[in-house]
């Protein structure tokens, strides 16, 4: 049953097309912003993606930058405070966060503490931002998080993922180029690809999914099957590339109004807190353990996925559908290579009661599963992952 009171917190603006990155410059001066920090990663600076877009905002427009550089993957608080430091020191008046779901995330942090002051951590949970952030304007170089149109920013607290959920972070631009995830290799287009299907069926089994995100949450379902398998094949190709984008930030928007995802990013934010594995591939790799057992309150729903996903589900009873949409789901990720073990991330037996016990923690996104796992089933999930 749909809930009967929901709403849509989205960014500002959405600009959303190939080559639309030459305009940033045109977007911050409508912003009023002089000089802008971009938060990136190193990997980002020595591919030199940024340099042609900031390149072009300094000489047509006259914007200065400062460059951080230094998110790192599941970024610890730390980045924030260093980025923020430099955001001062160089007298910013806004910021770019440019690169994948982890610049991002520390870019609206950034954003956020420059307006209201304090720490992180005084603003974790869910609508405790008083004010709107600095001017910010967000281009995702890969296409799995949606963070360019979110309302969060999950980053790691004292070993353990901590997230700030609230409108008052979320761009006043999300400037979404396609042409700019061309360069992200294989093995990022396939967790960051398996990242955004998580989304959208996270969303479309959560207990607040709302009537105007089943749709969309079909949709991305449906793209991410048919194109994600042709961006691992050829990452040069344009429209497999255009999709993945567009369902990537499809899959921003069905999270804000789930209000995020469910079990399965539970499940991969431990992983990610206590074995560093990125959060995508943490996703990837967990998914087909997940949904066989959260996918039982959900019979009719997941049905529905399978069909998006492609397959002929005619003459099924609801636990043989469920059975055939896990084995479509396990062939995706097997496909592009993210069929790994916890095992090969270092994950010992001995280690499963940790993990159960930082996923308990995850209360926010455990408590929107429609299936509550209990301690046991999420220990035995890891166990079959192993």
């Amino acid at each position: 049953m749909l809930r009967n009171m929901w709403s849509f917190k989205s960014p500002t603006s959405l600009v959303f097309g190939n080559d639309v990155a030459a305009e940033l410059g045109a977007y911050l001066q409508k912003l009023n912003v002089k000089k802008a920090l971009v938060v990136t990663d190193d990997c980002i600076v020595k591919l030199g993606l940024a340099q042609p877009t900031l390149e072009c905002a300094q000489k047509k427009y006259g914007i200065e930058f400062a460059t951080f550089s230094g998110v790192q993957p599941e970024p610890p608080v730390e980045n924030v405070i260093d980025a923020l430091t430099m955001y001062q020191q160089e007298r910013c008046d806004g910021v770019v966060g440019f690169g994948g779901g982890s610049s991002l995330d520390v870019a609206k942090a950034v954003a956020m503490l420059v307006v209201n002051g304090g720490k992180y951590q005084d603003y974790a949970g869910i609508g405790k931002v008083p004010k709107k952030c600095a001017p910010l304007v967000l281009m995702p170089t890969t296409s799995g998080t949606g963070s360019e149109v979110s309302m969060f920013s999950i980053l790691i607290v004292n070993g353990s993922k901590a997230g700030v959920v609230d409108e008052n972070i979320t761009a006043n631009l999300a400037l979404v180029d396609p042409m700019l995830t061309m360069s992200a290799p294989r093995t990022v287009t396939a967790a960051t690809g398996l990242d955004a299907f998580c989304h959208h069926l996270e969303s479309f089994l959560s207990v607040n999914c709302s009537v105007l995100q089943e749709p969309m949450c079909l949709e991305g379902l449906r793209v991410i099957s048919r194109y994600l398998r042709k961006a691992i094949g050829d990452g040069q190709n344009a429209e497999s590339r255009y999709q993945m984008a567009y369902a990537s930030t499809m899959g921003g928007y069905v999270m804000n109004l789930s209000e995020g995802a469910a079990a399965n990013h539970g499940l991969a934010f431990s992983l990610g807190a206590l074995f560093h594995v990125g959060h995508g591939l943490a996703n990837a790799v967990l998914l087909q353990h997940v949904l066989p057992v959260v996918g039982l309150a959900e019979l009719e729903k997941v049905r529905r996925v399978g069909k998006a996903m492609g397959e002929n589900l005619t003459g099924l009873s609801d636990i043989e559908a469920l059975q055939a949409t896990v084995k479509a789901i396990q062939a995706l990720v097997r496909d592009v290579g993210c069929d790994i073990p916890l095992r090969n991330f270092g994950v010992k037996e001995g280690d499963l009661d940790s993990l159960v016990a930082e996923t308990n923690r995850q209360t926010r996104v455990m408590g929107h599963s429609t299936y509550r796992l209990s301690s046991e089933q999420i220990k035995a999930i890891f166990a079959r992952a192993l």
